[in-house]
């Protein structure tokens, strides 16, 4: 339908010939009529889906072999051999039409081929964007060229048949349809009204799916700001939702919100949402109705989140709500083939630029948590991803409250060509109430100040007074027991007994489960050791805790259980308290979320991972402190960290209001920082957007889209980019203006007119450096422009005179201008030319430009006349040596006030003047600080000689001539100008860009025409450390190291805790070291030579080697609780690192698999499996 209806638009469109216009109608009408006849009453003939397995693949022209020293057998080289194979596409970049790969390859990974080429990426045309960029005009056909005019075709080039005569019976497009009635109808515009009807993909009997009817749809909604996002009430109810939808894909045991009716209707069209709303107000119903629609469409769906622990938790919801779910990330990979897939974004973005055939149906991608996209260093990852999605394939975003979110939605209907509907929600399930809580012990507990009330805006001044005052009372009472001391922190016992006295307080008004934000991992194991004395549980509850952790570790070897760090836990557990950070065994982190979900967690410490993603809300949120240490500095939290831990505040369903409490120990925090806290707006979603190796190199891997358009179609570059709309077409009207005029013919002037006006520009640029050397050298402003200075200035009405300095304020200046009684200023060129391009004219055009370096001065002392102005230092070029006691400024000053003078002041200053004038005028004396303005003013004489001495003043026609001349070169600048703009120069990130790429080809990852190279296909297959660890394949460094000391070295790549006890070198390992970073060092010294670094200084602590010793000892089958006794790292963390390292040998693996050397990828599959074992590979509770 879509190929024919474009036969038609075309003949419709663009076809002047009036028969040949029939001919083409009549033959595609009379096709388009038997395919409507065949879909819609059923009688379409059932394909052969065998014939589709012949479909032609588009394969890799190219493969690497390993070369092998003839004698030793040892591998020496790599090199690339080209297949002789039939069928193989020029193109790399797969179309969705393309047969998928086959899976005897070996290769086993979901996330795709890292040599696979990615589909073509949804709203990006590049060949006709390069078109555009090259100024490539489509070309235009002219059908009389092609038929002779007295002897038309009957049958169109290409057709197997011509004219058919439909008759004149017309139909009534309104009754149902019968057979046939598409092939009786003539008018074109009503058939391709209804073809659009068929093919717009919301019918029964194309998507399977509900109708959606008596729904007016909101694209027509006046929306001048914005061309893609489509902004929706999220407050407004739909009438008749449930008779508007009819079948729901999915039920659901509550009423929905408008919000979400209002998603869901969109989802029915197919369109693209973005959801923006508070934690808890019901975002995932949204998801889990997409989810549902595409099962009964029989499509694929994937479900995207930032952090590995909301997608375990994920996949355990959707697993029992859909049952096919699967799972992919880093070290898990659970029904890959599943109908709904949950992965990180991270496996996503390698699916795309790999063409992973899971992409080929799917239907929608869900990103949970999108504001992540604002992450230092990860947001990159979203960017790509939204931008690499291929064209069939829609997006739900689903964010926490942003301040931008309509602008982000506007970026990716801009990037994807489509439509984006916007519902924005502020609304809160459930209520929160915020608290400052200033008690410390037992007798102060219900020290406790509602600052905010539920569905409140106001924050209480009064209330915060009272916070203060209790907490100062207090200060000073303790002060005059044991005299004044300075502020400082509480000690443990103190902060021990704090947490002990609130949480008993807080039991008391039934306020638990309570959440406590500690931004501090060493902090909450040292509190949590502390709380030996609460207990929070019953014995039942004792018993069902126990019980449940005995379960979850039973499958662990004996050693691991019986390690410190379970032992503790448990026995906290067990009193109905824990602790949730990045430091805590994962194992144990997802034993702690499952019993706080089941309510038999009282109080958790935990830090603000917990409230990043992972669904578990509280009764009772506290802040231990609303300070944070971000890696730079300690700052106070924002608005949108506080509300995101805030938000979990409130169990909707079990709550009437939630409670945040914010402890004030030693002092109340600022008011204003409260409220700006509390009430304040969210933040901007923000571009982190940067060209990575990683990026560059996979998209080099296709050859139809640049890595120069995804840098272009980036949320940084997207403000500039729709500015540049309007540029477009200023462009070509200045262009068309260009073309238009007529060029001077002056036997005077078309000789120099064009050096007169490049020593014009020359000129005013002088005169702005100058007042700017002035103004940045305060010793000059206050020297030599004081009050009663001379001085010569050029401003568009007085181009070239003499001025007396009135008064200076700041880089402005107050002046009495000498000039004749009769003084015309110059003429301004056309209102349309740019202000400097009038000042260059009323300069050039005045006849003072022909007294070189002298003002222009009135014919004689009687005709004199002044006039107060007021200039910026910038118009000032000259600054004359005069003595200032010559002028009563007292006089002059009163006389500037009133704008005008007594005579006796005019006579006296022209009597000066013109003293000088006639005796000469001579510049200031500068001194050796200020020889910059000396060197201005000598260009500045040797450009008004230059002036002066060119003959074109002397043409009648002069001003005329300058005018145009001004006009042409202001139109070429301009021009040259925003060419610029539009083009790939002016991309922000382009000049790092140019240096990456510099690097690769420097390294050999690319040729000098930027095609993949041996090593850069290699690096393709890594996610991280791209190049140094390309570089240690083909530099042998594996070769004759033990597989633990290759995973040892590799530790140091992904372990980041900046602080831990030093390793314990062995021979071996320190050796292993050196070479490690004499490879390294190759990549560094290139990065320094292209200028991505400005030096080559402390680059050795990019590497982190604190847990070598323990990776070592792990590969070498010591137990956990041995290895742990070695390091000072919380037992989580070292899982990290380990579960990492996997990660990264998988892919070295594959880049063994690429460079053909069995017994290298035997060697790091040898290594990986040293250290997939026991407690630290163990099963997430969540698939289980």
């Amino acid at each position: 339908y879509n190929e024919y209806k474009s036969y038609l638009r075309m003949s419709q469109d663009f076809v002047n010939d009036q028969l040949w216009k029939e001919t083409v109608q009549n033959y595609t009408l009379d096709a388009i009529a038997n395919i409507y006849d065949d879909v819609y009453f059923g009688d379409a003939d059932v394909p052969d889906y065998n014939e589709l397995m012949a479909t032609p693949c588009h394969g890799n022209p190219f493969t690497m072999k390993l070369l092998r020293h003839y004698k030793t057998g040892e591998h020496t080289k790599y090199k690339e051999l080209y297949n002789e194979v039939e069928n193989i596409s020029d193109k790399s970049m797969k179309s969705l039409k393309s047969k998928p790969p086959r899976h005897d390859n070996g290769y086993e990974r979901a996330s795709g081929d890292p040599l696979g080429a990615a589909f073509f990426p949804g709203g990006l045309q590049a060949e006709s964007d390069s078109e555009a960029e090259a100024g490539i005009e489509d070309e235009v056909v002219d059908i009389d060229m092609i038929i002779a005019k007295d002897s038309y075709l009957t049958q169109p080039p290409g057709f197997d048949e011509g004219v058919v005569d439909f008759g004149n019976e017309d139909i009534n497009l309104l009754a149902s349809p019968t057979r046939g009635d598409m092939r009786n109808e003539h008018d074109i515009t009503k058939i391709l009204s209804r073809l659009d009807s068929i093919t717009q993909g919301n019918q029964d009997y194309l998507q399977g799916g509900g109708t959606v009817e008596g729904y007016e749809s909101e694209d027509e909604t006046d929306n001048t700001k914005f061309k893609w996002a489509i902004p929706l009430d999220a407050e407004n109810t739909i009438p008749d939702f449930y008779k508007t939808i009819g079948a729901l894909a999915l039920e659901f045991p509550f009423e929905l919100d408008p919000f979400q009716k209002q998603a869901i209707i969109r989802l029915h069209h197919h369109e693209n949402v973005m959801v923006a709303a508070h934690t808890s107000a019901g975002k995932t119903v949204v998801a889990e109705y997409a989810i549902a629609l595409s099962q009964h469409h029989m499509t694929k769906v994937i479900y995207t989140s930032p952090i590995k622990a909301l997608s375990n938790q994920k996949f355990r919801d959707f697993k029992k709500k859909f049952g096919d779910v699967g799972l992919l990330t880093g070290d898990i990979q659970v029904n890959r083939d599943a109908q709904c897939l949950i992965m990180t974004t991270e496996i996503l973005r390698s699916m795309l630029y790999n063409g992973a055939d899971n992409t080929r149906d799917l239907e929608w991608v869900i990103f949970d948590e999108v504001h992540y996209i604002s992450d230092q260093d990860r947001g990159v990852v979203w960017e790509e991803v939204l931008i690499m999605l291929p064209e069939h394939v829609s997006v739900i975003l689903l964010s926490a409250t942003v301040n931008n979110v309509e602008d982000f939605a506007e970026w990716v209907g801009n990037t994807k060509q489509k439509n984006v509907y916007v519902i924005k929600t502020l609304r809160r399930p459930v209520p929160l109430e915020h608290y400052l809580y200033t008690g410390i012990s037992d007798k102060t507990s219900d020290e406790l100040f509602k600052v905010i009330q539920a569905n409140s805006k106001t924050f209480d001044s009064l209330e915060y007074d009272k916070a203060r005052d209790a907490l100062n009372k207090r200060k000073k009472k303790k002060a005059k027991e044991t005299g004044p001391k300075k502020p400082c922190n509480l000690s443990d016992s103190a902060e021990r007994n704090l947490v002990i006295s609130f949480v008993r307080m807080l039991e008391r008004k039934d306020k638990l489960p309570l959440v406590i934000f500690i931004l501090s991992k060493a902090k909450i194991n040292r509190l949590s050791e502390g709380l030996k004395a609460l207990d929070l549980t019953t014995a039942k509850e004792k018993g069902q805790i126990n019980s449940y952790i005995s379960t979850c570790v039973k499958k662990l070897k004996q050693s691991d259980r019986e390690l410190p760090q379970i032992k503790s836990l448990r026995d906290i557990m067990s009193r109905g308290i824990a602790i949730h950070h990045s430091g805590v065994l994962p194992l144990l982190k997802e034993v702690t979320e499952l019993l706080f979900e089941r309510g038999l967690i009282k109080l958790l410490l935990a830090t603000e991972t917990f409230a990043m993603g992972i669904n578990m809300p509280t009764r009772t949120v506290a802040f231990d402190s609303i300070e944070k240490y971000d890696g730079n500095c300690k700052r106070f939290l924002g608005s949108s960290e506080y509300i995101q831990m805030a938000g979990r505040a409130g169990r909707r369903g079990l709550d009437s209001t939630g409670t945040v409490i914010i402890f004030c120990k030693t002092a109340v925090p600022e008011k204003g920082t409260l409220e700006s806290m509390m009430q304040g707006k969210a933040t901007d979603l923000t571009s982190h957007f940067k060209p990575t190796y990683n990026m560059i190199l996979n998209v080099l891997k296709g050859n139809e889209i640049k890595v120069e358009e995804m840098l272009k179609r980036s949320f940084a570059e997207f403000d500039s980019q729709v500015r540049s709309r309007g540029k477009k077409k200023d462009k070509k009207a200045l262009q068309t203006e260009l073309n238009s005029l007529v060029p001077v013919s002056c036997y005077i002037c078309s000789p120099k007119i064009k050096q007169l006006y490049e020593y014009g520009v020359e000129l005013l640029e002088a005169e702005r450096d100058f007042g700017k050397e002035i103004i940045d050298t305060a010793k000059v402003g206050k020297h030599y422009l004081q009050s009663g200075r001379l001085i010569m200035i050029s401003t568009p009405k007085f181009p070239s005179h003499l001025a007396l300095v009135v008064r200076l304020d700041r880089d402005k200046l107050e002046v009495m201008v000498l000039h004749d009684r009769d003084y015309i200023s110059p003429v301004p060129p056309a209102d349309d030319t740019p202000p400097w391009s009038k000042r260059l004219s009323a300069l050039l055009t005045s006849p003072g430009f022909t007294m070189a370096t002298k003002p222009l001065a009135p014919t004689s002392r009687d005709t004199r006349s002044f006039s107060c102005e007021r200039i910026a230092i910038t118009n000032v070029f000259r600054i004359f040596d005069t003595p200032r006691d010559k002028f009563d400024m007292n006089e002059v000053r009163g006389g500037y006030l009133r704008k005008t003078w007594e005579t006796s002041v005019t006579d006296s200053v022209t009597n000066i003047m013109y003293d000088k004038l006639e005796g000469g005028l001579n510049d200031v004396n500068y001194t050796i600080s200020t020889l910059p303005q000396q060197d201005i003013q000598d260009r500045l004489e040797r450009l008004r000689d230059g002036i002066a001495d060119n003959s074109c003043h002397t043409c009648p026609a002069f001003v005329d001539h300058l005018g145009q001349t001004c006009r042409k070169r202001y139109l070429e600048d301009t021009l040259g100008e925003l060419s610029f703009q539009l083009s790939y120069a002016s991309l922000q990130f382009m000049p790092e860009f140019k240096e990456r790429s510099r690097v690769l080809r420097y390294l050999s990852y690319l040729d000098e025409d930027d095609f993949l190279q041996n090593k850069g296909k290699a690096a393709c297959a890594m996610s991280t450390s791209e190049l140094v660890i390309t570089e240690m394949v083909f530099d042998n460094f594996f070769k004759n190291l033990p597989v633990n000391v290759i995973v040892a070295i590799l530790s140091s790549m992904v372990f980041t805790q900046k602080r831990c006890s030093p390793p314990t070198w062995t021979p071996d390992l320190m050796e292993a070291k050196d070479a490690f970073l004499r490879v390294a060092y190759k990549v560094v010294e290139a990065e320094t030579m292209c200028k991505i670094r400005s030096s080559d200084a402390d680059w050795e602590e990019e590497f982190n080697f604190g847990l070598v010793e323990v990776v070592n000892l792990w590969a070498n089958g010591e137990e956990f609780c041995e290895i742990k006794e070695r390091t000072d790292v919380d037992e989580g963390t070292i899982v990290r690192c380990i579960t990492r390292l996997d990660e990264v040998l998988r892919c070295i693996k594959d880049v063994a698999r690429i460079v053909g050397d069995v017994d290298f990828e035997q060697k790091i599959g040898a290594a990986s499996t040293s250290i997939k074992r026991d407690i630290v590979f163990a099963a997430s509770l969540y698939i289980q």
